[in-house]
């Protein structure tokens, strides 16, 4: 691992995090097996990566290619899940998306941060005419990982704006932080090689409900003690109405 500058102090590294075992499975499954396509949402004019092409919205779509994807992220995610939650102190919904990203020579991404909005507003979204409204899951982010799956490329450093750091992990290292507009980040441009990584947006239970029931804002600590007896504050018509994905498994509604 090569790391430059001081670094950032929410900066969570997982240094050989994931073992050779899974990233071997992971990269077959991913070079191999996957279609992939060039990612031009950001910034159209600029050089960018490729992603899966039915990561954001189709999901799994039957392939075995894709269950075992499905599988391996999600063995993945728990793992990873279980550190971020001990280290930064929060309940985190686990996300449920395919996000991969496949760097070829010449690839960047700007800065950016990933809360989805410059300032890291907490809002709710509604999709089509969908009833109750499924909110969009990034406008959520508390926190982002990045989990590296190769590691023999040149240049592809990620890179902090607002703390001069940059960083390029050995394969299998996963590197977390907050998704607010202070850790503003980005990519270098790749140089040789091909970075191979997997992207994930972890929401915060305490966020989300509040967003969903902000009434309990203002005495949220005289009547929930921890976030996980939010449940037994919020009107029962409040809880039939948000979708049951959004809810981690040790959030159980009776």
């Amino acid at each position: 691992m090569i790391e430059r500058g001081i670094r950032p102090p929410q900066l969570l590294i997982l240094e050989s995090f994931l073992d050779s075992e899974i990233i071997s499975h992971f990269t077959r499954v991913l070079l191999q097996d996957m279609e992939w396509i060039r990612e031009l949402r950001y910034a159209p004019d600029e050089r960018q990566h490729y992603t899966l092409k039915h990561d954001w919205e189709r999901g799994v779509d039957g392939h075995s290619a894709s269950n075992e994807l499905a599988e391996l992220d999600m063995r993945a995610k728990k793992l990873i899940h279980a550190k971020l939650e001990e280290h930064y102190g929060q309940l985190l919904f686990i996300p449920r998306n395919l996000s991969y990203s496949r760097w070829m020579i010449g690839d960047l991404i700007d800065c950016h941060n990933d809360s989805g909005h410059p300032n890291g507003e907490l809002i709710i979204e509604q999709r089509g005419d969908q009833s109750p409204p499924t909110p969009v899951s990034e406008h959520f982010n508390d926190y982002a990982s990045v989990v590296y799956l190769t590691d023999d490329f040149e240049g592809g450093e990620f890179y902090f704006s607002n703390f001069n750091y940059e960083i390029k992990p050995s394969a299998g290292t996963v590197i977390s932080f907050p998704a607010n507009h202070f850790y503003s980040h980005g990519v270098n441009r790749l140089l040789s090689g091909e970075r191979l990584t997997m992207t994930l947006f972890w929401p915060g239970v305490r966020s989300v409900l509040l967003s969903i029931v902000p009434d309990i804002y203002e005495d949220w600590w005289q009547r929930v003690a921890n976030p996980e007896s939010i449940w037994t504050v919020i009107p029962g018509d409040h809880v039939s109405a948000v979708n049951p994905l959004l809810l981690p498994p040790k959030l159980n509604i009776t």
